[in-house]
């Protein structure tokens, strides 16, 4: 019987993730490599000028295995350290291959049976050079694959998998079992986790091994468990891991993870003497299942070894299967505690009777830390109902009497705590402090914000605030309108305070430090973008910009940024009412002064000024675009290193142009000058009516906003005769208590908005409304915010949205285009 073929394969090799990049296809044979002195598989390509696909050395020491209805011959090359796979067209040419690489292992250590049958025998650089496979086989088969078989030795049959199998756990076999762990394929992973977990005894003995090593003081021995305990690990075995952290196993095997090789004696970690003796587990509360006990153990002992004993060598999957095992552990403890009826009342009784400052009340408060931490691992509706039984259980006032009483490090807990129900639910919280007792936790919260002591508590009670502040999360009107009430007319006034000190006197003894101010300039600048005419009159009447402003003078640079970031805040709104307030006061001049006093560093303020005059360019703020061309033109027309000013006085000759052709040729231009401002007077009195009547009928319970209070803002202003009649000759209106300069008369207006307490005696710093101010342009042009116009519309032919070009269909590539990814066919 002649020769077989060269069969017929595809070479597979596994990248780092896990996929199997296809190699090409060719065919392989046994070849000899190297002078004749070792023996190989080469596989050749197909096609005209054939090339290698693959040269492996057949070793002894490679595991090589059978998978796939025994048409894939798999292994894991040394040499590149990598999984190689060879998937055979057909099975008998797989049976002939793998016959011959089991009989080249068995005749490893002697000559090898190898006799050429024509000929030289052919070396891989005859191969090359020929530039095709070996015409022959140069092993001793005589050209008949059932002699191959007759040749095989008793403890293999043909065609077998080659599975391994670990050898018994004794110091003598240890180098072995390291071996057998190390060069495990990751077909055979599975297979070895299982008889490492099902064989009798197996890990027991193997760590009795261990414990007989160190009574020896062998080194040599302990290197090698070392090596072996490491890849059992390493096999991420959820199984297996349940047997390596039992009670019986986990201190032998820390202690087999003491001895790694690169680690000089005397420098070992003691990590059997940490856990026996440091690691005390304090039960604050009494758990009287032991089952649940145990877990908590088990998934202590699992952090130290993911964090403390093998950080360096643990791979990225066994991270993540002990990080889901931690996790899953620590569920299963929360709901067995939350089922049990008497836990948790204890626990409030205890945190209400254990003297503050206590160790027992600092060890009650950490474990409901970490306790409400966990919650947010639980779907919604668990978590819901333990949030809602702890509340019910007094979660609120203790953290009251924590805020008020702890010290430094529990107040941190504490609004770790407060933070995890808020994120949860804000409406909770939200309702306790609209109560007595709960405005006095909401006034503690304040403090803790303005005070620098801690600025992680700092950090927390600022996102705290945000969220309760929040009016997406505000459920109806009516809470809506008595929380942000309760915050307006107590509580941010504190605030501002803090900002005016940082801002007059910034290094005087009290002044709150600069991270204080910087949370505090993060939170206005929130309400400005989110809450609508409370925070807008608060900074009319408080001349909030002005004050805030004050810290461009201050050293530190990112306070400087903060100040405009608010003022960027104020402006993104594009609402006129701001608008004209930052013209009237001229309070882009500090702004200029800043940027320009910056010079030519390239730094972070020199960009957010940068950015704020092209925000204003290209939303076309007119009234601010003007004011800082007619005001500040001569000091920022000489930078030429960005294009921005240059660009800025462009649209603004633009508008003025605007303005020249609807003036007609400018023969009316003074009478439209007056119409203008009349006009603009007019709206501004209308608003100010219109708010004052909403704030009013609030304040008697009836409904907040019908829909022309709502859009007070965004309408065009009055058109009423009454208005323009009140108006003065000068066409300017001065809101100030009294009555209007009109006649028609205002008393209280400004009054009845807030009750804001002891304004009257600020009456130095406050700015007296005007209703309006002088308009450029003619009376036809109204400023305002964007038209609403300016949205998406939903285009019938926008931009080749149909037919075939557009992009949207595709065609899958066809099989085998993806570069062969996936795993090896069976066939």
């Amino acid at each position: 019987m002649g020769e077989p073929a060269p069969q017929r394969v595809k070479v597979y090799r596994l990248n780092e993730e896990g996929l199997w990049d296809d190699k090409g296809t060719g065919h392989v044979s046994v070849e000899l490599l190297e002078g004749n002195t070792s023996v190989g598989l080469v596989v050749m390509g197909e096609g005209e000028s054939p090339r290698p696909l693959l040269i492996h050395r057949i070793t002894r020491d490679t595991t090589y295995q059978r998978q796939g209805d025994d048409t894939i011959i798999t292994w894991t090359d040394p040499e590149i350290g990598t999984d190689i796979a060879l998937s055979f067209q057909e099975v008998r040419g797989c049976s002939y291959i793998w016959e011959q690489v089991l009989h080249v292992q068995e005749s490893s250590g002697s000559s090898p049976r190898i006799r050429p049958i024509s000929g030289p025998p052919q070396s891989l650089d005859h191969v090359r050079s020929l530039g095709m496979s070996s015409a022959m086989d140069d092993f001793d088969t005589a050209g008949r694959y059932e002699e191959m078989v007759s040749g095989l030795g008793p403890h293999m049959e043909p065609g077998s998998s080659g599975s391994v199998e670990l050898p018994e756990p004794e110091m003598a076999s240890l180098r072995e079992i390291a071996r057998a762990l190390t060069e495990v394929s990751l077909f055979q992973r599975e297979r070895l986790a299982q008889q490492l977990a099902q064989r009798q005894g197996y890990l027991t003995r193997l760590l009795s091994v261990f414990r007989m090593c160190e009574d020896l003081e062998d080194e040599e021995s302990l290197a090698t468990l070392f090596t072996i305990f490491k890849h059992i690990v390493l096999l991420n075995d959820t199984g297996l891991f349940d047997l390596l952290f039992d009670e019986a196993h986990v201190m032998d095997l820390v202690g087999a993870l003491e001895y790694e090789p690169d680690i000089k004696p005397e420098q070992r970690p003691k990590h059997r003497e940490f856990l026996r003796e440091q690691a005390v587990f304090k039960e604050v509360v009494p758990i009287s299942d032991p089952k649940i006990r145990s877990k908590i153990h088990q998934t202590y002992r699992m952090g130290y070894l993911k964090d403390v004993v093998l950080p360096r060598l643990l791979d990225d999957a066994t991270f993540a299967t002990l990080s889901s095992l931690m996790l899953f552990n620590n569920i299963e403890v929360l709901m067995a505690l939350y089922q049990d009826p008497d836990f948790f009342p204890t626990m409030f009784a205890r945190l209400k009777a254990a003297a503050p400052g206590s160790s027992e009340w600092a060890d009650l408060v950490a474990f409901l830390q970490e306790l409400c931490g966990l919650t947010k691992h639980l779907q919604a509706q668990q978590r819901n109902s333990l949030l809602l039984r702890l509340v019910g259980l007094g979660l609120f006032e203790v953290m009251s009497a924590i805020m008020q009483r702890g010290g430094p490090e529990v107040k941190l807990k504490a609004t770790d705590i407060l933070l995890s129900d808020v994120q949860h639910d804000p409406s909770q919280l939200r309702a306790f402090l609209l109560t007595e007792q709960g405005n006095e936790l909401f006034a503690l919260l304040i403090k803790a914000l303005l005070d620098s002591s801690d600025s992680g508590v700092q950090e927390q009670v600022l996102e705290m605030l945000k969220m309760l502040l929040d009016p997406e999360t505000l459920e109806g009107s009516a809470e809506k309108d008595k929380f942000v009430e309760l915050f307006y007319d107590q509580h941010i006034s504190q605030l501002l305070a803090a900002l005016v000190q940082a801002g007059d006197a910034p290094y005087s003894l009290g002044a709150p430090a600069p991270n204080t101010v910087g949370l505090v300039v993060d939170l206005l600048c929130y309400c400005t973008v989110s809450h609508s005419y409370r925070i807008k009159y608060y900074i009319l009447r408080n001349n909030v910009v002005e004050k805030v402003l004050k810290l461009l003078r201050r050293k530190e640079r990112w306070l400087v940024v903060a100040a405009i970031r608010f003022l960027r805040a104020a402006v993104q709104m594009k609402d006129e009412f701001y608008n004209r307030y930052l013209v009237k006061n001229h309070l882009l001049g500090p702004v200029v002064a800043a940027f320009l006093a910056n010079g030519s560093r390239y730094n972070l303020l020199n960009s957010a000024c940068l950015e704020l005059f092209d925000f204003i360019r290209k939303e076309n703020l007119k009234g601010l675009l003007a004011e800082l061309v007619e005001q500040h033109w001569s000091q920022l027309e000489g930078i030429k290193y960005c294009e921005v000013f240059k660009q800025m006085h462009a649209r603004y000759e633009q508008n003025q142009d605007r303005v020249a052709s609807g003036n007609g040729g400018g023969g009316h231009s003074q009478q439209d000058s007056e119409a203008a401002r009349a006009a603009h007077d007019a709206e501004m009195l209308a608003r100010q009516r219109a708010a004052a009547a909403a704030e009013q009928r609030r304040r008697r319970g009836e409904a907040e906003v019908d829909a022309d209070e709502e859009s007070y803002f965004e309408t065009a202003g009055g058109d009423s005769a009454d208005e323009d009649e009140a108006l003065p000759a000068g066409g300017t209106v001065v809101l100030q208590g009294g009555d209007s300069p009109g006649g028609g008369g205002l008393p209280g207006l400004l009054a009845p908005l807030v009750d804001y307490g002891d304004d009257e005696e600020e009456e130095g710093d406050t700015l007296p409304l005007r209703a309006g101010t002088p308009k450029r342009g003619s009376a036809g042009e109204r400023p305002g915010s964007p038209p609403l116009e300016k949205r998406f519309k939903a285009g019938g032919t926008t931009g080749g949205g149909s037919g075939s070009g557009g992009g949207g269909g595709g065609v899958w590539p066809p099989p085998g285009s993806a570069g062969g990814r996936g795993s090896p066919p069976l066939r």
